[in-house]
């Protein structure tokens, strides 16, 4: 039986392919541990002051009090790459993705943009759920399947979220980006993917399983699928793409700027991690 006929609930053949995706998850485990290092990118002073945008009703983005953004000394070994894609992407978002988005958000209301978004997250537990398992992380891998059991229900399929409405069962989500920082894999070097933005090579097997561990290929045939997936990465930019604008006129190297900033987090999740 081919992939496209695989459908709910032929459990034989969704369970071969979660066991061909588990079997791929340890062999980058230990591709990526025993490849990159596990230090994060070491950032320095010379700052320059950068304004602080807040997400609005009217998806135009706020100024607030200015925040530092450092500028590291950083090696960037992809530099030329790396370029090259920031400026294809930053055609894409400014000509093509940004419209779209207010397009969407303008006639969208509120409340039918946060179902969406809701059914989405609930349709995604399996990676989460997965996820945490490999950290060995039982507490956030049952939160997730119980929020996804009471969303199914009680929040018709999703679209609502009565787990952490009524039952302060929070959304806990994570990827095999961090289950692969999990078992020691380092962050790797500075990476912008197309469309998605910046990120980090350690990102791009974490990427790949995620997509294996994803239920929509398996239960909706192709283009469906594929279009499916596309609504979901579109929705999430839509719902964030107000700041960049903002954030773009505000830097002399909007390369430089946006990659700084992504180090930034990175090196702050690892202290809040310590």
């Amino acid at each position: 039986m081919n992939h496209s006929s695989i459908k709910w609930p032929h459990f034989p053949l969704l369970t071969r392919a979660l066991l061909r995706a588990m079997a791929i998850v340890w062999v980058c485990i230990f591709v990526s541990a025993c490849a990159t290092s596990g230090n994060p990118p070491a950032l320095t002073s010379a700052a320059q002051q950068t304004p602080q945008v807040q997400d609005t009703a009217d998806g135009t983005g706020a100024n607030l009090a200015p925040t530092v953004v450092s500028y590291p000394e950083y090696k960037d070994p992809l530099i030329k790459f790396n370029r090259a894609m920031f400026a294809f992407n930053d055609v894409s978002y400014r000509y093509v993705l940004i419209p779209l988005s207010k397009a969407y958000r303008w006639a969208t209301p509120d409340p039918v943009e946060t179902s969406i978004g809701n059914l989405f997250y609930n349709i995604k537990t399996p990676i989460y759920a997965i996820n945490h398992l490999l950290q060995g992380k039982p507490k956030p891998m049952g939160i997730n399947l119980l929020r996804f059991g009471i969303n199914s229900t009680l929040g018709l399929l999703g679209l609502f979220d009565p787990a952490a409405a009524w039952f302060d069962l929070q959304r806990a989500p994570s990827s095999f980006d961090q289950s692969l920082e999990r078992y020691g894999a380092g962050y790797g070097a500075y990476l912008v993917l197309p469309l998605l933005g910046p990120s980090h090579t350690r990102a791009v097997p974490g990427l790949f399983v995620d997509h294996f561990l994803n239920p929509v290929p398996y239960l909706v045939d192709d283009p469906e699928s594929t279009a499916i997936l596309a609504a979901d990465g579109f929705q999430q930019f839509a719902h964030e793409s107000s700041s960049y604008l903002i954030l773009r006129e505000k830097s002399d190297d909007p390369y430089v700027f946006f990659r700084n900033l992504s180090l930034q987090k990175v090196q702050r999740d690892a202290e809040y991690k310590q």
